[in-house]
């Protein structure tokens, strides 16, 4: 919807691990996307550990902006459903703020092959109070995104703009080089590596021919951790 990679994107759940920015302008109204870190609850419904501090902060600030969109994996809901899953959404709902729009959002419909299983799941949603509007959408394959993109236009207030529509920031630059990089780097160890690892950007310097110098660092607590990221030799890194 914004037109760039903002945020890394992997099989790892809770990706996510703080507040990013995206921006989407279109003619004389923008758009700024906030996307927080998603709840990643255990078996009691409650937040790991690990992941308690960032998401407890990233929903401290959902009441400062005009709209709220939830949005769950359809797929996963239909394939392998989850109670705490429906009682996050309806609790979303019923904690709606009187200044605030909440909507919905079934996301990866594309990976649904029988069209009636949406229609049941948005059936099971339609009666929750606080969600105004329940939207279908992929947002690999792009379905449904028209349509969410004309209701959030209807809802623009007026104001100055926020951000720049016309260039983009070093320092966005440099927020999204870490989510590149942290993208492929949970792809790529998966599960092997907790939330804890710390990712900082280091040096970010312009060359003469044109090209970046970016160095970024990876802060681990273990030892053993450390190994699986480098791998035997350096294969992993290298």
């Amino acid at each position: 919807m914004v037109g760039t990679k903002v945020a890394a994107v992997s099989r790892k759940t809770n990706t996510t691990t703080h507040e990013v920015l995206g921006v989407m302008t279109n003619g004389d109204t923008q758009i700024c996307f906030f996307d927080t870190p998603g709840l990643m609850l255990n078996k009691s419904g409650y937040p790991y550990k690990d992941v308690k501090v960032r998401v407890e902060s990233a929903w401290s600030s959902v009441n400062l902006f005009e709209v709220l969109m939830v949005v769950f994996d359809v797929h996963r809901h239909i394939t392998r459903p989850d109670s705490r899953v429906v009682r996050l959404i309806d609790g979303m709902g019923k904690q709606a703020h009187p200044n605030q729009k909440r909507v919905l959002c079934m996301n990866k419909v594309d990976l649904v092959p029988k069209k009636k299983d949406l229609l049941k799941v948005a059936e099971q949603f339609k009666d929750l109070s606080g969600y105004e509007r329940i939207f279908m959408t992929s947002g690999l394959k792009g379905a449904g995104l028209k349509d969410l993109t004309q209701y959030l236009m209807e809802q623009a207030v007026q104001r100055p703009w926020s951000e720049d529509p016309f260039t983009m920031s070093e320092e966005v630059m440099k927020n999204i080089s870490l989510e590149v990089v942290r993208e492929r780097l949970l792809d790529h160890v998966h599960q092997e590596i907790p939330y804890g690892l710390e990712h900082r950007l280091i040096d970010w310097k312009d060359l003469r021919d044109g090209s970046l110098r970016i160095e970024q660092h990876l802060i681990t607590n273990k030892l053993s951790q450390r190994k699986i990221l480098v791998g035997k030799n350096g294969s992993k890194i290298g």
